[in-house]
Protein backbone atom coordinates (compact mmCIF):
# COMPACT_ATOMS: atom_id res chain seq x y z
CA UNK A 1 0.00 0.00 0.00
CA UNK A 2 1.78 3.04 -1.38
CA UNK A 3 1.41 6.32 0.35
CA UNK A 4 -1.10 5.82 2.87
CA UNK A 5 -2.87 9.17 3.89
CA UNK A 6 -2.58 9.94 -0.23
CA UNK A 7 -3.84 5.98 -1.18
CA UNK A 8 -6.69 6.29 1.45
CA UNK A 9 -7.92 9.22 -0.83
CA UNK A 10 -8.37 6.82 -4.00
CA UNK A 11 -11.37 6.68 -5.31
CA UNK A 12 -13.44 3.01 -5.17
CA UNK A 13 -13.53 1.51 -8.64
CA UNK A 14 -15.59 -1.77 -9.41
CA UNK A 15 -15.32 -3.90 -12.13
CA UNK A 16 -16.61 -6.95 -13.05
CA UNK A 17 -14.74 -9.82 -11.31
CA UNK A 18 -12.56 -12.09 -14.36
CA UNK A 19 -14.47 -15.23 -14.80
CA UNK A 20 -12.77 -18.89 -13.93
CA UNK A 21 -13.30 -22.40 -15.36
CA UNK A 22 -14.19 -24.19 -12.31
CA UNK A 23 -16.95 -26.41 -10.67
CA UNK A 24 -19.10 -25.51 -8.07
CA UNK A 25 -18.27 -28.21 -6.10
CA UNK A 26 -15.74 -30.87 -6.20
CA UNK A 27 -15.90 -34.55 -5.27
CA UNK A 28 -12.54 -35.03 -3.85
CA UNK A 29 -11.85 -36.35 -0.09
CA UNK A 30 -11.33 -33.88 2.87
CA UNK A 31 -8.02 -34.20 4.43
CA UNK A 32 -8.19 -35.22 8.18
CA UNK A 33 -9.94 -32.95 10.10
CA UNK A 34 -10.08 -31.66 13.52
CA UNK A 35 -11.20 -33.68 15.78
CA UNK A 36 -10.49 -31.82 19.13
CA UNK A 37 -12.92 -29.68 20.88
CA UNK A 38 -10.87 -26.16 19.77
CA UNK A 39 -9.78 -25.55 16.81
CA UNK A 40 -6.86 -22.51 17.00
CA UNK A 41 -5.84 -20.16 13.95
CA UNK A 42 -2.90 -17.81 13.59
CA UNK A 43 -4.64 -14.92 11.24
CA UNK A 44 -2.34 -12.93 9.22
CA UNK A 45 -2.46 -10.11 6.42
CA UNK A 46 -1.07 -7.67 4.03
CA UNK A 47 2.45 -9.61 4.53
CA UNK A 48 3.54 -7.07 1.32
CA UNK A 49 6.85 -9.73 0.82
CA UNK A 50 9.42 -8.88 -1.70
CA UNK A 51 11.59 -11.93 -3.13
CA UNK A 52 15.23 -11.45 -1.94
CA UNK A 53 16.19 -12.30 -5.27
CA UNK A 54 14.47 -9.01 -6.47
CA UNK A 55 16.56 -6.53 -5.06
CA UNK A 56 20.15 -5.81 -3.73
CA UNK A 57 19.49 -3.35 -1.11
CA UNK A 58 21.25 -0.98 -3.48
CA UNK A 59 20.63 2.68 -3.77
CA UNK A 60 17.32 2.32 -6.14
CA UNK A 61 15.88 -0.32 -3.94
CA UNK A 62 16.23 2.36 -0.65
CA UNK A 63 14.78 4.93 -2.28
CA UNK A 64 11.65 2.52 -3.19
CA UNK A 65 11.14 0.97 0.22
CA UNK A 66 11.75 4.62 1.85
CA UNK A 67 8.21 5.93 0.43
CA UNK A 68 6.40 3.07 0.77
CA UNK A 69 4.39 4.30 4.06
CA UNK A 70 5.72 2.95 6.53
CA UNK A 71 6.10 -0.51 5.12
CA UNK A 72 8.92 -2.19 6.79
CA UNK A 73 9.82 -3.58 2.76
CA UNK A 74 13.45 -4.20 3.71
CA UNK A 75 12.62 -6.62 6.35
CA UNK A 76 9.96 -8.01 4.38
CA UNK A 77 11.28 -11.82 3.83
CA UNK A 78 12.46 -11.17 7.49
CA UNK A 79 9.84 -10.54 8.67
CA UNK A 80 7.84 -13.42 7.05
CA UNK A 81 10.47 -16.14 7.83
CA UNK A 82 9.69 -15.07 11.30
CA UNK A 83 6.31 -15.22 11.38
CA UNK A 84 6.81 -19.18 9.89
CA UNK A 85 9.32 -19.59 12.80
CA UNK A 86 6.62 -18.13 15.14
CA UNK A 87 4.04 -20.49 13.67
CA UNK A 88 5.62 -23.65 13.82
CA UNK A 89 6.69 -23.43 17.27
CA UNK A 90 3.15 -22.73 18.26
CA UNK A 91 1.83 -25.48 15.72
CA UNK A 92 -2.11 -24.04 15.15
CA UNK A 93 -4.61 -26.16 13.16
CA UNK A 94 -5.02 -23.52 10.96
CA UNK A 95 -2.72 -20.51 9.21
CA UNK A 96 -5.07 -17.65 7.29
CA UNK A 97 -3.48 -14.90 5.16
CA UNK A 98 -5.84 -12.49 4.14
CA UNK A 99 -4.25 -11.05 0.83
CA UNK A 100 -1.68 -8.67 0.08
CA UNK A 101 0.44 -11.51 -0.41
CA UNK A 102 3.21 -10.20 -1.81
CA UNK A 103 4.83 -6.33 -2.42
CA UNK A 104 3.19 -5.93 -5.92
CA UNK A 105 2.67 -9.17 -7.39
CA UNK A 106 5.84 -10.16 -8.93
CA UNK A 107 5.59 -13.94 -9.02
CA UNK A 108 9.23 -14.19 -7.64
CA UNK A 109 7.72 -13.05 -4.49
CA UNK A 110 4.34 -15.24 -4.93
CA UNK A 111 6.94 -18.77 -5.23
CA UNK A 112 9.10 -17.57 -2.20
CA UNK A 113 5.87 -17.06 -0.01
CA UNK A 114 4.57 -20.47 -1.36
CA UNK A 115 7.71 -21.98 -0.13
CA UNK A 116 8.34 -20.78 3.00
CA UNK A 117 4.46 -21.68 3.31
CA UNK A 118 5.81 -25.14 2.82
CA UNK A 119 7.77 -25.56 6.12
CA UNK A 120 4.04 -25.41 7.55
CA UNK A 121 2.48 -28.07 5.43
CA UNK A 122 4.90 -30.03 5.49
CA UNK A 123 4.51 -30.00 8.95
CA UNK A 124 0.49 -30.74 8.91
CA UNK A 125 -0.71 -27.18 9.45
CA UNK A 126 -3.36 -26.02 7.05
CA UNK A 127 -2.92 -23.13 5.16
CA UNK A 128 -5.33 -20.96 3.53
CA UNK A 129 -4.90 -17.64 1.61
CA UNK A 130 -7.20 -15.45 -0.28
CA UNK A 131 -5.52 -12.96 -2.76
CA UNK A 132 -5.57 -8.77 -2.08
CA UNK A 133 -5.17 -5.94 -4.45
CA UNK A 134 -1.54 -5.94 -4.92
CA UNK A 135 -1.27 -9.85 -5.65
CA UNK A 136 -2.84 -10.75 -9.47
CA UNK A 137 -2.13 -8.75 -12.37
CA UNK A 138 -0.62 -5.76 -11.21
CA UNK A 139 1.25 -4.03 -13.85
CA UNK A 140 3.70 -2.41 -11.16
CA UNK A 141 6.01 -5.86 -10.63
CA UNK A 142 9.59 -4.46 -10.40
CA UNK A 143 13.04 -5.55 -9.28
CA UNK A 144 16.20 -3.70 -8.73
CA UNK A 145 19.83 -3.22 -8.82
CA UNK A 146 21.86 -0.86 -8.69
CA UNK A 147 20.64 2.47 -9.19
CA UNK A 148 17.76 1.36 -11.12
CA UNK A 149 14.83 -0.35 -11.47
CA UNK A 150 13.56 -2.74 -13.94
CA UNK A 151 10.36 -4.76 -15.10
CA UNK A 152 9.45 -8.63 -13.23
CA UNK A 153 7.03 -11.30 -14.14
CA UNK A 154 3.22 -10.65 -12.59
CA UNK A 155 0.96 -13.56 -12.08
CA UNK A 156 -2.52 -14.49 -13.46
CA UNK A 157 -5.65 -15.84 -11.97
CA UNK A 158 -4.71 -19.49 -12.66
CA UNK A 159 -1.18 -18.93 -12.09
CA UNK A 160 -2.04 -17.59 -8.16
CA UNK A 161 -3.93 -20.41 -7.84
CA UNK A 162 -1.37 -23.07 -8.87
CA UNK A 163 1.37 -21.65 -7.14
CA UNK A 164 -1.05 -21.95 -3.88
CA UNK A 165 -2.35 -25.03 -5.04
CA UNK A 166 -1.03 -26.33 -1.33
CA UNK A 167 -1.92 -23.34 0.55
CA UNK A 168 -5.58 -23.81 0.38
CA UNK A 169 -6.98 -24.53 -3.27
CA UNK A 170 -5.93 -28.24 -2.94
CA UNK A 171 -7.83 -28.70 0.00
CA UNK A 172 -11.02 -26.81 -1.52
CA UNK A 173 -14.30 -28.71 -1.20
CA UNK A 174 -16.07 -26.00 -3.24
CA UNK A 175 -15.02 -23.43 -5.86
CA UNK A 176 -17.25 -20.50 -6.97
CA UNK A 177 -16.94 -20.09 -10.40
CA UNK A 178 -16.82 -16.50 -10.61
CA UNK A 179 -13.77 -16.00 -8.50
CA UNK A 180 -10.74 -17.19 -7.37
CA UNK A 181 -13.07 -18.08 -3.96
CA UNK A 182 -13.02 -21.27 -2.21
CA UNK A 183 -14.42 -23.25 1.05
CA UNK A 184 -12.85 -25.17 3.55
CA UNK A 185 -13.55 -27.41 6.17
CA UNK A 186 -10.88 -27.96 8.77
CA UNK A 187 -13.12 -29.82 10.77
CA UNK A 188 -16.91 -30.42 10.60
CA UNK A 189 -18.21 -27.90 12.48
CA UNK A 190 -15.56 -25.22 11.38
CA UNK A 191 -15.63 -23.73 7.71
CA UNK A 192 -13.67 -21.01 6.50
CA UNK A 193 -15.08 -19.09 3.46
CA UNK A 194 -12.11 -17.97 1.69
CA UNK A 195 -13.20 -14.99 -0.50
CA UNK A 196 -11.17 -13.24 -3.74
CA UNK A 197 -12.82 -9.36 -3.14
CA UNK A 198 -9.83 -8.11 -5.07
CA UNK A 199 -10.56 -6.47 -8.86
CA UNK A 200 -8.04 -7.17 -11.28
CA UNK A 201 -9.53 -7.55 -14.64
CA UNK A 202 -9.04 -3.94 -15.84
CA UNK A 203 -5.37 -3.91 -13.84
CA UNK A 204 -3.23 -3.57 -16.53
CA UNK A 205 -5.28 -1.12 -19.15
CA UNK A 206 -5.12 1.52 -16.25
CA UNK A 207 -1.55 0.94 -15.52
CA UNK A 208 -1.79 0.39 -11.72
CA UNK A 209 -3.88 -2.21 -9.31
CA UNK A 210 -7.32 -1.72 -8.41
CA UNK A 211 -7.53 -0.63 -4.72
CA UNK A 212 -11.14 -1.36 -4.15
CA UNK A 213 -12.79 -4.35 -4.14
CA UNK A 214 -15.84 -6.34 -4.81
CA UNK A 215 -18.24 -9.34 -5.21
CA UNK A 216 -20.20 -10.14 -8.61
CA UNK A 217 -23.85 -11.37 -8.31
CA UNK A 218 -23.17 -14.57 -8.53
CA UNK A 219 -20.37 -14.79 -5.77
CA UNK A 220 -22.87 -13.44 -3.28
CA UNK A 221 -25.26 -16.09 -4.84
CA UNK A 222 -23.23 -18.81 -4.20
CA UNK A 223 -22.07 -17.19 -0.72
CA UNK A 224 -25.71 -17.59 0.32
CA UNK A 225 -25.87 -21.31 -1.10
CA UNK A 226 -23.02 -22.35 1.44
CA UNK A 227 -24.33 -20.38 4.11
CA UNK A 228 -27.54 -22.38 3.79
CA UNK A 229 -25.45 -25.39 3.79
CA UNK A 230 -23.58 -24.68 6.81
CA UNK A 231 -26.91 -23.87 8.74
CA UNK A 232 -27.82 -26.85 8.01
CA UNK A 233 -24.65 -28.91 9.09
CA UNK A 234 -24.50 -26.39 12.20
CA UNK A 235 -21.30 -25.67 11.12
CA UNK A 236 -19.55 -22.48 12.17
CA UNK A 237 -19.05 -20.44 8.87
CA UNK A 238 -16.31 -17.59 9.01
CA UNK A 239 -15.63 -15.46 6.20
CA UNK A 240 -11.84 -14.10 5.19
CA UNK A 241 -11.43 -11.71 2.40
CA UNK A 242 -8.57 -8.99 2.19
CA UNK A 243 -11.22 -5.69 1.57
CA UNK A 244 -13.07 -4.90 4.90
CA UNK A 245 -17.21 -5.52 5.72
CA UNK A 246 -17.64 -2.26 7.18
CA UNK A 247 -15.97 0.97 7.78
CA UNK A 248 -12.92 1.41 10.22
CA UNK A 249 -11.62 4.43 10.05
CA UNK A 250 -12.80 8.10 9.08
CA UNK A 251 -11.30 7.14 5.89
CA UNK A 252 -12.44 4.36 4.52
CA UNK A 253 -13.17 4.66 0.30
CA UNK A 254 -11.39 2.20 -1.40
CA UNK A 255 -11.33 -0.09 2.00
CA UNK A 256 -14.92 -0.66 2.43
CA UNK A 257 -16.13 -3.52 0.22
CA UNK A 258 -18.15 -2.52 -2.90
CA UNK A 259 -22.00 -2.24 -2.10
CA UNK A 260 -21.20 -3.77 1.49
CA UNK A 261 -24.43 -2.98 2.80
CA UNK A 262 -25.56 -6.12 0.71
CA UNK A 263 -22.47 -7.95 1.33
CA UNK A 264 -23.05 -7.22 5.35
CA UNK A 265 -27.16 -8.85 4.34
CA UNK A 266 -25.78 -11.81 3.04
CA UNK A 267 -23.31 -12.37 5.64
CA UNK A 268 -26.11 -12.00 8.06
CA UNK A 269 -28.39 -14.73 6.25
CA UNK A 270 -25.50 -17.60 6.38
CA UNK A 271 -25.22 -16.46 10.10
CA UNK A 272 -21.31 -15.63 9.23
CA UNK A 273 -21.26 -13.60 12.62
CA UNK A 274 -17.08 -12.83 12.46
CA UNK A 275 -15.96 -12.12 9.80
CA UNK A 276 -11.70 -11.67 9.02
CA UNK A 277 -9.81 -9.15 6.71
CA UNK A 278 -7.14 -6.91 5.82
CA UNK A 279 -6.46 -4.10 3.65
CA UNK A 280 -6.07 -1.01 6.40
CA UNK A 281 -3.08 -2.24 7.85
CA UNK A 282 -4.47 -1.05 10.95
CA UNK A 283 -5.37 -3.57 14.02
CA UNK A 284 -9.30 -2.65 13.88
CA UNK A 285 -12.41 -4.63 15.57
CA UNK A 286 -15.72 -3.63 14.39
CA UNK A 287 -19.63 -4.62 14.87
CA UNK A 288 -22.74 -4.08 13.54
CA UNK A 289 -26.18 -5.55 13.99
CA UNK A 290 -27.80 -6.44 10.79
CA UNK A 291 -31.36 -8.09 10.76
CA UNK A 292 -30.97 -8.77 14.74
CA UNK A 293 -27.27 -10.40 13.94
CA UNK A 294 -24.14 -8.99 15.18
CA UNK A 295 -21.40 -9.20 12.44
CA UNK A 296 -18.27 -8.80 13.89
CA UNK A 297 -15.34 -7.75 11.39
CA UNK A 298 -11.20 -8.39 12.66
CA UNK A 299 -9.39 -6.37 9.94
CA UNK A 300 -5.90 -7.86 11.00
CA UNK A 301 -2.79 -5.12 11.26
CA UNK A 302 -0.26 -5.48 8.39
CA UNK A 303 2.95 -7.81 8.88
CA UNK A 304 4.87 -5.54 7.08
CA UNK A 305 4.53 -2.58 9.56
CA UNK A 306 3.82 -1.38 12.81
CA UNK A 307 3.66 -4.14 15.83
CA UNK A 308 3.62 -6.92 12.69
CA UNK A 309 0.91 -8.00 14.35
CA UNK A 310 -0.44 -11.90 14.11
CA UNK A 311 -3.65 -13.08 15.54
CA UNK A 312 -4.69 -16.49 17.29
CA UNK A 313 -8.20 -17.40 17.32
CA UNK A 314 -9.50 -19.72 18.77
CA UNK A 315 -12.46 -21.46 18.41
CA UNK A 316 -14.52 -23.79 20.87
CA UNK A 317 -16.36 -26.20 18.10
CA UNK A 318 -18.70 -27.22 20.53
CA UNK A 319 -19.92 -23.93 22.22
CA UNK A 320 -19.71 -22.07 18.89
CA UNK A 321 -17.80 -19.34 20.66
CA UNK A 322 -14.53 -18.07 20.23
CA UNK A 323 -11.60 -15.95 21.59
CA UNK A 324 -9.25 -13.45 19.30
CA UNK A 325 -5.79 -11.75 20.29
CA UNK A 326 -3.10 -10.45 18.09
CA UNK A 327 0.22 -10.20 19.55
CA UNK A 328 3.30 -8.60 18.10
CA UNK A 329 5.53 -10.89 16.04
CA UNK A 330 9.29 -10.55 17.83
CA UNK A 331 10.97 -10.17 15.14
CA UNK A 332 13.72 -8.36 16.70
CA UNK A 333 14.45 -11.63 18.89
CA UNK A 334 14.48 -13.28 15.70
CA UNK A 335 17.08 -11.55 13.73
CA UNK A 336 19.40 -11.43 17.13
CA UNK A 337 19.08 -15.33 16.78
CA UNK A 338 19.85 -16.07 13.36
CA UNK A 339 22.25 -12.82 12.44
CA UNK A 340 23.39 -11.35 15.81
CA UNK A 341 22.99 -8.37 18.34
CA UNK A 342 24.12 -5.87 16.08
CA UNK A 343 21.85 -6.28 13.10
CA UNK A 344 18.85 -6.97 15.59
CA UNK A 345 19.67 -3.18 17.09
CA UNK A 346 19.95 -1.61 13.46
CA UNK A 347 16.05 -3.13 12.73
CA UNK A 348 14.58 -2.29 15.49
CA UNK A 349 15.88 1.34 14.94
CA UNK A 350 14.69 1.20 11.45
CA UNK A 351 11.63 -0.34 11.91
CA UNK A 352 10.03 2.58 14.37
CA UNK A 353 11.81 5.45 12.21
CA UNK A 354 9.97 4.04 8.68
CA UNK A 355 6.55 4.17 10.72
CA UNK A 356 7.21 7.31 12.52
CA UNK A 357 8.89 8.72 9.14
CA UNK A 358 5.44 8.60 7.40
CA UNK A 359 3.43 10.47 9.14
CA UNK A 360 5.99 13.24 10.30
CA UNK A 361 6.91 13.76 6.38
CA UNK A 362 3.07 13.83 5.64
CA UNK A 363 2.10 16.01 8.33
CA UNK A 364 5.55 18.18 7.01
CA UNK A 365 4.19 18.72 3.45
CA UNK A 366 1.13 19.84 4.46
CA UNK A 367 1.75 22.45 7.05
CA UNK A 368 4.04 23.46 4.85
CA UNK A 369 1.92 24.19 2.29
CA UNK A 370 -0.40 25.71 4.72
CA UNK A 371 2.27 27.80 5.97
CA UNK A 372 0.99 30.99 3.61
CA UNK A 373 -2.07 31.12 5.25
CA UNK A 374 -1.21 29.90 8.92
CA UNK A 375 2.12 31.84 9.24
CA UNK A 376 3.18 29.12 11.45
CA UNK A 377 6.62 29.16 12.76
CA UNK A 378 9.19 26.19 11.67
CA UNK A 379 9.05 24.65 15.12
CA UNK A 380 5.83 24.64 15.59
CA UNK A 381 5.51 22.56 12.25
CA UNK A 382 7.70 20.53 13.65
CA UNK A 383 5.85 19.71 16.57
CA UNK A 384 2.57 19.18 14.62
CA UNK A 385 4.61 16.85 12.51
CA UNK A 386 5.94 14.61 15.64
CA UNK A 387 2.57 14.54 16.85
CA UNK A 388 1.71 12.96 13.22
CA UNK A 389 4.23 10.58 13.33
CA UNK A 390 3.01 9.54 17.22
CA UNK A 391 -0.42 9.35 15.69
CA UNK A 392 0.45 7.21 12.72
CA UNK A 393 2.22 4.43 14.85
CA UNK A 394 -0.89 4.61 17.16
CA UNK A 395 -3.41 4.01 14.43
CA UNK A 396 -1.53 0.87 13.11
CA UNK A 397 -1.25 -0.72 16.32
CA UNK A 398 -4.75 0.32 17.10
CA UNK A 399 -4.01 1.56 20.97
CA UNK A 400 -4.34 5.19 21.60
CA UNK A 401 -1.77 7.41 21.30
CA UNK A 402 -0.12 8.84 24.35
CA UNK A 403 -1.08 12.29 25.53
CA UNK A 404 2.13 14.07 24.48
CA UNK A 405 3.15 17.31 24.08
CA UNK A 406 3.21 17.13 20.47
CA UNK A 407 -0.42 15.39 20.84
CA UNK A 408 -1.44 18.39 22.94
CA UNK A 409 -0.22 20.99 20.53
CA UNK A 410 -2.86 19.18 17.98
CA UNK A 411 -5.67 19.80 20.78
CA UNK A 412 -4.94 23.83 20.81
CA UNK A 413 -5.25 24.05 16.71
CA UNK A 414 -8.48 25.56 15.07
CA UNK A 415 -11.02 22.72 14.78
CA UNK A 416 -11.18 23.22 10.75
CA UNK A 417 -7.24 22.37 10.65
CA UNK A 418 -5.84 19.56 8.37
CA UNK A 419 -5.45 16.13 9.97
CA UNK A 420 -6.06 17.42 13.49
CA UNK A 421 -9.67 15.34 13.48
CA UNK A 422 -7.80 12.40 12.22
CA UNK A 423 -4.89 12.70 14.93
CA UNK A 424 -7.05 13.74 17.50
CA UNK A 425 -9.07 10.29 17.01
CA UNK A 426 -6.24 7.91 17.95
CA UNK A 427 -6.66 8.86 21.31
CA UNK A 428 -9.29 7.00 21.43
CA UNK A 429 -9.06 4.19 20.04
CA UNK A 430 -9.68 0.60 21.89
CA UNK A 431 -11.07 -2.82 21.86
CA UNK A 432 -8.50 -3.82 18.67
CA UNK A 433 -6.40 -6.17 20.33
CA UNK A 434 -8.54 -8.68 22.45
CA UNK A 435 -11.97 -10.22 21.46
CA UNK A 436 -14.52 -12.81 22.48
CA UNK A 437 -17.94 -13.79 21.23
CA UNK A 438 -20.25 -16.48 19.42
CA UNK A 439 -19.50 -17.48 16.01
CA UNK A 440 -22.53 -19.66 15.28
Amino acid sequence: MKNTIRHWALTLALGSALLLAGCQAQAKPNPSQVKTRQLTAMVISDDHVIAPKLHDNGSAFKSYAASDAGADLKYSATIFKAFIATALHKKPDVVIVSGDITNNGEKASHEYVASQLKRLTQRHIRVYVVPGNHDINNPMTRSFKGKKQYGADAISPSEFKSIYAKAGYAASVQHDSSSLSYLVKPSQKTWFLMLDSAIYKGNYQQGSSTVGGGFTDGTLDWIAKVGREAKKQHATLIPVMHHNLMNHTMIHQGYTIGYADQVQKVFSQANAKLTLSGHIHAQSIKATTVNDTKLTEIASGALILGNHYYGTLKIDQTAGTATYHAKPLNVTNYIKANQGAHAATAYRKYDHDVLYASGYNAALSQLYEDRSESNYSTKKIKTLAAGMGEANIALFSGQPVKNSANIKAWEKMPKSTRLRQFILRTKHLHGNVDWSGSVR
